[in-house]
């Protein structure tokens, strides 16, 4: 601690000696007393400035982002929680579950990969695959429509490489 102390000392010592510090004394002790008290002031008022601008208001800019954040969050989760009943925890009527984790569950079962998926309608949901093997795709459908009834009622697939393909599906139980 004595160390950190004498180098900061000795900093100061060396800062007295600056001719700008010397030139800034100089002028400042040949003010009458009023206009001392007066740049005493504004050098006060300067430092809350300055403290203002590099430490509060940033910190309160972030704040204020932050909450925006939570607020957005907070609203997409009620919209998750109020639409959750229209969509992807519909369930089949087969009691097995809901529709996202039939179609889901199968599909990783085939070795397929849903992209994105979202509810359609009340009953249905709108599934993305892509870069996906044709035939096991092919295989993960015609397996949701024969074990459990849940038919493609739309389908578009689109050839990206031989045997790779893109699809955009949407599904009823």
């Amino acid at each position: 601690m004595s160390k950190f102390y004498e180098q900061a000392q000795a900093q100061i010592n060396q800062l007295k000696q600056n001719k700008y510090v010397l030139q800034a004394r100089a002028w400042y002790d040949g003010l009458n007393q009023r206009d001392q008290r007066f740049v005493k002031v504004v050098a006060v008022l300067f430092v809350f400035a300055l403290l203002f601008n590099w430490i509060w208001h940033p910190v309160m800019q972030m704040e204020a982002h932050a909450q925006k954040r939570y607020e957005s969050a907070l609203k997409l989760h009620q919209h998750m929680k109020d639409n959750a009943p229209n969509g992807a925890t519909t369930s089949t009527g087969s009691n097995d579950g809901s529709l996202l984790g039939i179609v889901n569950g199968i599909a990783k079962a085939k070795g397929v990969t849903l992209k994105r998926f979202e509810p359609n309608g009340t009953a249905g949901l709108r599934v993305w695959l892509d870069k996906v093997d044709f035939n096991k795709a092919i295989d993960w459908i015609e397996t949701l429509e024969a074990t459990k009834g849940i038919t493609a009622e739309q389908i578009n697939i689109e050839k990206v490489n031989p045997g790779i393909v893109n699809i955009r599906a949407v599904f009823k139980s």
